[in-house]
């Protein structure tokens, strides 16, 4: 495939941020620090502040100054990261090559984005998705590293994916324009957002590959540490595959099938487990998971964003 990216592409880098001004200013100093082997792309930074009341930066002017690229900063007052990851889409200039997705607690390599670019020019794929290497504010329990529960990757360059996570990708602009794509205010106040919004590009055709070298460091705090969080998110995960089957409308039964089998193999692992924390902690979270899958045809919403409320049922008032 002829590869259409220009020798200096725009890319414009999409960051959601809420209540971590001293994660994005990490990040920040990050970008700073890209290097490239030629000329750098076009970087332009959009900042979508979803805390208007305690913004990160006082104004661009502030945010300018932190900044080795042009930014710009958009304030969204509708809580919630769909509505801040849409706002960010609304801001990428027309003129964009590339549309990239970090997240405010994660730093990138120095390499991130000469590596994204790279592999898109190489494998001429529609998303590039680079590996996740979690840091911890203190030594975590085994089972945390055992069973990656933060780390995502890695996997060989140029390998074929079905799935990407807006920790960090990049995404041709073009392919978000042809299809007017945004993410899913269904998800808004749940997550999962990227699970769908990346299902519904992969149906129209994208295709979503592995970029080794373009590393990202996810900093853990010790709140995160814990089997309460993990079993959380497992059940929102679970939960939100479990939507998007009945969303798209197929793979419902397989998804079914798929839940009893976690619940049924979690419990089992649970009770083989009781002399193994690790084989004890698989099976809570297979277990977990499974519930979550199997309440999404309950119309059960699991909110991940929403600590006071954590399901819902569609039209509940709630």
């Amino acid at each position: 495939m002829r590869d259409t990216l220009p020798a200096r592409p725009n890319v414009a880098i999409c960051v959601s941020t809420f209540r971590r001004p001293q994660g994005i200013r990490a990040l920040l100093r990050s970008l700073d620090a890209l290097i490239f082997d030629g000329p750098a792309p076009n970087v332009l930074l959009v900042i979508v502040d979803n805390d208007p009341a305690a913004p990160a930066f006082a104004d661009a002017a502030e945010l300018g100054r932190a900044s080795r690229w042009p930014a710009v900063l958009v304030p969204e007052p509708a809580r919630g990261i769909v509505a801040a990851r849409n706002r960010a889409l609304a801001c990428v200039p027309e003129d964009a090559d590339l549309v990239g997705f970090l997240d405010d607690d994660e730093t990138v390599a120095p390499g991130w984005l000469a590596a994204m670019i790279a592999t898109l020019r190489e494998t001429g794929a529609t998303v590039a998705q680079g590996p996740v290497v979690p840091h911890y504010a203190e030594a975590p329990p085994d089972w945390v590293e055992a069973l990656g529960i933060f780390r995502l990757g890695p996997w060989p360059q140029g390998a074929a994916l079905h799935f990407a996570a807006t920790c960090n990708c990049v995404v041709r602009a073009g392919f978000l324009r042809m299809h007017g794509l945004r993410f899913d205010p269904a998800f808004n106040l749940s997550g999962g957002e990227d699970e769908e919004f990346f299902a519904r590009l992969r149906d129209r055709g994208g295709r979503i590959v592995a970029a080794e070298g373009a590393v990202v460091h996810d900093w853990i705090p010790s709140a995160r540490l814990g089997p309460d969080w993990a079993l959380r998110r497992a059940r929102r995960m679970g939960n939100t595959l479990g939507r998007i089957a009945r969303l798209r409308r197929r793979g419902r039964a397989l998804r079914v099938a798929k839940g009893i089998g976690a619940v049924g193999w979690g419990g089992l692992r649970m009770l083989a487990g009781l002399a193994d924390p690790v084989l004890r902690m698989r099976g809570r979270l297979q277990l977990a998971r499974g519930l979550g899958m199997l309440s999404a045809f309950a119309d059960v919403v699991v909110l991940e964003y929403a600590p006071a409320a954590p399901a819902l049922r569609p039209g509940s008032g709630r």
